[in-house]
């Protein structure tokens, strides 16, 4: 036993020791975490915001996309793959997620279905690490270090409409001209493809790129962040997202992507 405690703490510090040698990369992780290790590890590669399935399962939250095959099944909860590793590090380093990094983090999470009683069963599950969460609700704000979003506003409509909940919005390509309050959406995420047919091979064409960086800057206008999803995992692409200066890049290939980023710039 003291060996496990031990490791646990040695791991602890050696992702805060390799987190302190680089910056934080402009990726929002779509890879589903198995367990607390690999977010601990995302963390020390400099990645700090996450995307995941989720779905009730006989009274719980489970990160899946798909109902499993067994009740005897191995899958992690919300709770244990990053609620509470993430709260560790709340608590550890005195109500910051990460010592210096301003901003909120991000967790967006993909609800399967039934969504009010996903939005229940987390609310209840949030109790224990409600300080950390940054939340507006009727006018009601706090100010924690992490944002939980979702994507479909259908499903958010049927939450609120029980009870206002401290769930965010990510918009699309659409809701740019709409101007929603950056509170209610603090993230846009737009699909590679809409924006250009080019391939991450040679050089984007100079006209996409314009195009890219306008829509950059007119999120950032509206005091949003904006998220480029699904591009081909090369350097270029990583190069376009620091050009551009879009905040994020959605990819299921974090940790290949990390390696390609110039913190320097």
């Amino acid at each position: 036993m003291k060996k496990i405690i031990l490791f646990g703490v040695l791991f602890l510090l050696t992702v805060q020791f390799s987190f302190s040698q680089k910056n934080a990369k402009p990726i929002i992780s779509s890879y589903n975490f198995s367990g607390q290790t690999e977010l601990w590890e995302s963390i020390g590669s400099g990645i700090l915001n996450y995307q995941a399935d989720v779905m009730y399962i006989y009274g719980k939250i489970y990160v899946t996309p798909l109902m499993p095959d067994s009740a005897n099944h191995k899958l992690p909860t919300l709770t244990e793959a990053y609620l509470y590793p993430l709260y560790n590090q709340f608590k550890k380093n005195k109500d910051e997620i990460i010592p210096g990094y301003s901003g909120d983090i991000f967790l967006i999470l993909n609800f399967t279905t039934q969504p009010v009683q996903i939005y229940k069963q987390l609310a209840n599950e949030m109790r224990p690490f409600s300080d950390m969460l940054t939340y507006n609700i009727d006018g009601t704000a706090h100010q924690g270090k992490l944002r939980i979003l979702i994507k479909d506003k259908e499903q958010l409509n049927k939450i609120n409409r029980i009870k206002p909940s401290f769930l965010g919005l990510v918009g699309n390509l659409k809701d740019i001209d709409q101007n929603i309050d950056p509170n209610k959406m603090p993230l846009i995420e737009v699909d590679f493809n809409e924006l250009t047919a080019w391939k991450g091979i040679g050089n984007i064409p100079f006209e996409d790129f314009t195009k890219i960086k306008a829509l950059v800057d007119k999120v950032h206008a509206q005091k949003k962040k904006i998220s480029i999803a699904n591009c081909p995992s090369y350097k270029t692409v990583a190069d376009l997202i620091q050009t551009s200066k879009a905040d994020f890049m959605t990819t299921s290939e974090a940790t290949r992507m990390a390696g390609f980023f110039d913190t320097n710039k």
